[in-house]
């Protein structure tokens, strides 16, 4: 078997980053085309002190949605690049040989 890839945290976290401002910019248009739906609701959950009508509130979010993209794919990367290691002492292969 192969030795997997590690996932490095910079690509990643700028990947994650775009998705999660992308889907915040998502929301918020679907706000001003159908109020009616509700889906905003989630934004105030998700975002403390977020007002929907307001310019630096806007701003506040688009930031915030960016920090927890990296936030989250930090987290990821970390188990991802961990889980190989992880799954080697559960089999009971080495990883890595000793130092006598």
């Amino acid at each position: 078997m192969t030795k997997p890839q590690p996932l490095f945290y910079l690509p990643t976290m700028f990947a994650a980053c775009m998705v999660f401002q992308a889907l915040y910019l998502a929301c918020v248009a679907v706000w001003f085309v159908a109020p009616e739906l509700g889906g905003h609701l989630l934004l105030v959950d998700l975002f403390p002190q977020f007002k929907l009508l307001d310019a630096p509130s806007f701003i506040y979010g688009l930031i915030f949605s960016g920090v927890y993209g990296w936030f989250t794919s930090a987290v990821f990367v970390f188990f991802y690049n961990l889980w190989p290691q992880f799954i080697g002492l559960l089999s009971g292969g080495r990883t890595a040989p000793l130092k006598s």
